[in-house]
C-alpha cells in the first residue's frame, strides 16, 4: 500500500518534462548519480545546517551569539544557491502548482500528458533555498470548467531521494503554519472591525 502524505494548496514553480519510461532511473543510487549537482549540494547544506543550527543553539545561552554569526553566513550561501538553482529552472518546462506536498503535486497546463506519462520533476522551494529533483507519473488529470483547454494534472512522485521528501514535508508544514496564522490575523482583524467601525489596521 503506498503511503500518504500531506498536500497543501500553494502555487510554486515546478518544471515538468515528459520522458520514456527507460529513462527513469531504476534506483535510488541511479538518480543520485543523474542528478545535477545544484540540487544536491542545495538539499545536502539546508540538511546539514538545520542539524547544526539546532545542536549549537542547545549548548546554552553562549552559543546564542554564534548561533546567530552562523544563521547569517548561512543566509549568504542561501542566496547564492537560491541563485544557482535558478539556473536549473527552464521556462519552456515551467509551470505553477495548485497543490504539493511530499507524495505528489498537482499542476495546470494546456498540454496533452496522458494517464501513467512518465515526468521529470524540479521542485524550486525559494523560501527554503531548497529544489528537489526527481521522477513521477502522471496519476489524475482534470479538464477545469471555466478553461476545456486547461487541465490540473496530478503527477504522483516515483522516484525521490528520502532527503527530499522530508525537505518537502517541512515545507508543507511551514506553509501550512504560515497560511493558519494569516487567516487567525485576517479574522482577528475582522472581528475588531465588527466591534469597532473606525478601526483601521493601518
Amino acid at each position: 500500500m503506498t503511503q500518504q502524505y500531506f498536500s497543501i494548496k500553494h502555487s510554486l514553480s515546478v518544471n515538468i518534462e515528459p520522458v520514456s519510461i527507460d529513462q527513469v532511473p531504476t534506483s535510488r543510487l541511479a538518480l543520485e548519480n543523474e542528478m545535477p549537482i545544484p540540487f544536491k549540494m542545495a538539499n545536502d547544506v539546508a540538511e546539514i545546517d538545520s542539524s547544526a543550527l539546532r545542536s549549537i543553539r542547545n549548548i546554552g545561552e553562549q552559543a546564542d551569539a554564534l548561533a546567530d554569526f552562523l544563521q547569517m553566513q548561512n543566509n549568504k550561501i542561501n542566496l547564492i544557491m537560491g541563485y544557482v538553482l535558478a539556473q536549473q529552472d527552464h521556462p519552456e518546462s515551467r509551470f505553477d502548482t495548485s497543490v504539493f506536498g511530499a507524495g505528489e503535486i498537482k499542476f495546470l497546463a494546456h498540454g496533452d500528458l496522458t494517464l501513467d506519462q512518465a515526468v521529470r520533476i524540479k521542485i524550486f522551494l525559494p523560501n527554503d533555498s531548497s529544489a528537489i529533483y526527481c521522477y513521477g507519473t502522471i496519476s489524475a488529470r482534470e479538464v477545469q470548467e471555466t478553461d476545456p483547454t486547461l487541465i490540473e494534472y496530478t503527477a504522483s512522485y516515483t522516484r525521490i531521494r528520502d532527503i527530499d521528501r522530508e525537505i518537502l514535508i517541512r515545507a508543507t508544514l511551514r506553509i501550512q503554519q504560515l497560511q493558519l496564522k494569516q487567516r487567525a490575523e485576517l479574522r482577528q482583524q475582522h472581528d475588531l472591525k465588527n466591534d469597532d467601525p473606525q478601526y483601521n489596521p493601518q
